[in-house]
């Protein structure tokens, strides 16, 4: 809540200094939305798009309305391919008692894309604050803690132009044995409007040891699906 008011703070605060009165309201800001074609080829799914809007009164003459749009974004071939490894394992090992499996073992986009009025640029430091607020939802969301970036490559997108990507890697809940996550997270401007992308992923081997019963349950490459989210980020319009 307090970076909110934050970043809402430095965009008042960049307004103030802008001519003009009345209702200053930004134009309706288009979903940033994957490709559908790749989302099938790669076994994902949207799950929901969120629309909303913003209004403060920066002056008695001025009010601003931000608008903003969520994407969220789902690996259905990778959860079934992991419930697979999992019925798999039960059956070779006639597992005789309940085991205990991780939740949230897809992995996950999110695309974030915010208007200013009078078609401005939100600022880079704005956007680093909402970054930053995006990752810690992400931490809380799904229980993950020690992040830590592991390096920055450059992501190609549809109409050509280049943007950074921030690597980073995290530790799962403590009673997720073997598994840690990686993630990614990039901003880039297009038609007035500024987008953030997020990524999460789980990886490596989730291992059990219940008695006579122990091994792999199951195995998710987080590098190589990682690799694939970014090809789907690619093709964001």
């Amino acid at each position: 809540m307090i970076k909110t008011i934050n970043i809402i703070f430095l965009l008042i605060i960049l307004f103030l200094f802008l001519p003009g009165s009345g209702c200053l309201e930004a134009s309706s800001v288009k979903p940033a939305i994957i490709d559908e074609n790749a989302l099938i080829a790669y076994g994902w799914s949207q799950v929901s798009i969120e629309e909303g809007s913003f209004s403060q009164v920066i002056s008695s003459s001025t009010t601003i309305t931000i608008n903003s749009s969520t994407v969220k974004y789902r690996n259905d071939r990778l959860s079934k391919e992991v419930n697979e490894q999992i019925l798999e394992f039960k059956e070779s090992s006639k597992v005789p008692i309940p085991l205990e499996v991780p939740q949230n073992l897809s992995a996950q986009i999110i695309t974030y894309r915010i208007s200013l009025p009078m078609g401005i640029t939100v600022p880079e430091r704005v956007i680093s604050r909402i970054m930053e607020g995006k990752i810690n939802e992400i931490e809380q969301s799904n229980n993950i803690e020690n992040l830590q970036d592991t390096t920055t490559k450059i992501l190609v997108l549809a109409d050509g132009t280049e943007t950074f990507v921030k690597m980073f890697s995290a530790s799962g809940n403590s009673t997720d044995k073997g598994l840690s996550m990686l993630g990614f997270v990039t901003a880039f401007e297009s038609e007035g409007s500024s987008t953030i992308v997020f990524g999460l992923v789980p990886n490596g081997s989730y291992t059990i040891d219940a008695g006579p019963v122990n091994g792999t349950l199951f195995h998710i490459d987080g590098h190589s699906e990682r690799n694939q989210m970014l090809q789907l980020v690619s093709t964001v319009e």
